[in-house]
């Protein structure tokens, strides 16, 4: 193994320079040499690039190497070259592989290929069977994708009932991160399949509301589909005969419209056969019910306001002694899991901050590594944390990371995160600098994720 081009091969992988980082990955190692780790990220390099079939072959080598580890990663980026490259089959396969490692983390991820990989073959039932398993996976941290996919399932299985409620669900589960108009349009094509015309318009609209949105040529037919039945109804309703009073409601005393029919009996009531006497009895009686029943209302709202008085008082000292949610623990994490898995990271990071810093953040977390807190000096608004980083390849590392609140003023954001290499002299003697890639691979301190979202005739490349 060439450990300077390996450093090179890194560097580049880091800077984004995919294609010099393919090469240099290559000439790290002879031919006959197994190193999963370098041809894992050769494969991802690969795949940035759109050359599949050499990112599969790259990934095929880094399985040869049994003490690498990181199958399941592999198998789904194997997965994912070959679905890119049109080949379902084997793309199929290589998911089922990827979600029989019981140490694989995401298999969320395995199973949002194997939906789309099926799906393209024409096998829906096994498709929406994925889907749902990814949907319901508790690793998925978005599962809303998962919902409107299984959705889009159940429409092409006749089944717009399930498909409505499937992407009603998708809608409650959407983050910022999710295209809430293409699930809205689907959830148009699904209520027009169920002959709900005017339900099916506002949920079109909804989509295409902002001008950003596009219709699909199905969809647009639906949506048009949903305007003709509307404008039917509406041109029935307008040549209806007038003057015809519509029927009033019935009176279940009188149903038949003649006064007196259905009344009760006076005599089977005993109002006209009591005395004077037993009447004011009963007027007592009833006064002592109303007496009880006429502060039920005051008396309940009183006692919601002190519960509420009490709740207040206990959020309030709870947010001066630091506490939030996020907490700072939870926006570390979601730190290091976005950078991991080349996902957005402006939420968990202060929103004052500007490019570079938050960049400079980003390029110090690695990959694939897990932060815990292992000191904390917290005020209102301000912390300061000591952080174990457990990484992938082992060792810790120190870090001081110092964090702010968010927007809101609720939960906690990244500020500033420090390497402390006071702390470090293990990590710094052995080059644990290096984090994990999406789904195993180590590439330095940054990298984006090497998953690839696969649809019917392409994925998104690996990180």
């Amino acid at each position: 193994m060439n450990a300077q081009y390996l450093e090179q091969a890194r560097a580049a992988y880091r800077a984004g320079d995919f294609s010099g980082a393919a090469q240099m990955f290559a000439a790290a190692k002879d031919a006959t040499e197994i190193a999963g780790e370098v041809d894992h990220l050769r494969g991802n390099s690969l795949m940035k690039l759109g050359l599949w079939a050499d990112a599969a072959r790259a990934y095929e080598l880094a399985l040869a190497d049994t003490s690498y580890g990181k199958r399941g990663a592999l198998h789904t980026n194997l997965g994912k070259a070959y679905a890119a490259a049109g080949d379902y089959a084997r793309a199929a396969d290589s998911f089922r592989e990827a979600v029989r490692d019981t140490a694989y983390a995401t298999p969320y991820k395995a199973y949002m290929g194997l939906g789309g990989a099926l799906v393209a073959q024409g096998n829906i039932v096994e498709a929406g069977t994925a889907y749902r398993q990814a949907a319901i996976d508790a690793a998925n941290p978005a599962p809303a994708q998962a919902l409107s996919d299984l959705a889009g399932c159940f429409i092409k299985l006749g089944r717009p009932g399930d498909a409505v409620e499937t992407y009603r669900t998708a809608l409650d589960f959407a983050t910022p991160r999710d295209d809430t108009r293409a699930i809205n349009a689907g959830l148009g094509q699904a209520l027009i399949a169920q002959n709900r015309a005017a339900d099916a318009v506002d949920a079109f609209n909804q989509a295409t509301s902002d001008g950003i949105y596009q219709l699909t040529p199905e969809q647009q037919q639906d949506y048009q589909h949903a305007l003709d039945a509307m404008d039917a109804l509406s041109a029935q309703r307008a040549m209806a005969p007038t003057g015809q009073v519509a029927p009033g409601p019935v009176d279940p005393l009188d149903p038949l419209g003649k006064s007196g029919a259905f009344m009760p009996d006076p005599s089977d009531t005993g109002f006209f056969t009591m005395s004077e006497s037993e009447l004011i009895q009963q007027d007592r009686e009833h006064m002592k019910v109303r007496r009880k029943k006429r502060h039920t209302g005051l008396k309940v709202f009183l006692v919601i306001l002190i519960l509420l008085i009490i709740a207040a008082g206990a959020l309030g000292f709870a947010y001066t002694r630091g506490l939030g949610f996020p907490s700072q623990q939870d926006a570390l994490t979601g730190l290091f899991n976005a950078v991991t898995d080349g996902s957005d990271t402006s939420s968990y990071l202060a929103p004052n901050l500007d490019e570079s810093a938050r960049s400079l953040i980003e390029s110090t977390v690695p990959e694939g590594a897990t932060p815990t807190i292992t000191a904390m000096d917290q005020s209102m608004t301000t912390s300061t944390a000591e952080v174990e980083v457990e990484l992938s390849l082992g060792g810790v590392q120190t870090y001081t990371a110092s964090f702010v609140r968010s927007s809101n003023y609720i939960g906690w954001t990244v500020s500033a995160l420090e390497i402390d290499f006071t702390a470090s002299d293990e990590a710094d003697a052995t080059g644990e600098g290096a984090s994990t890639d999406v789904d195993g691979a180590t590439a330095g301190t940054t990298g984006d994720a090497a998953d690839t979202a696969t649809d019917a005739g392409a994925s998104d490349t690996a990180a």
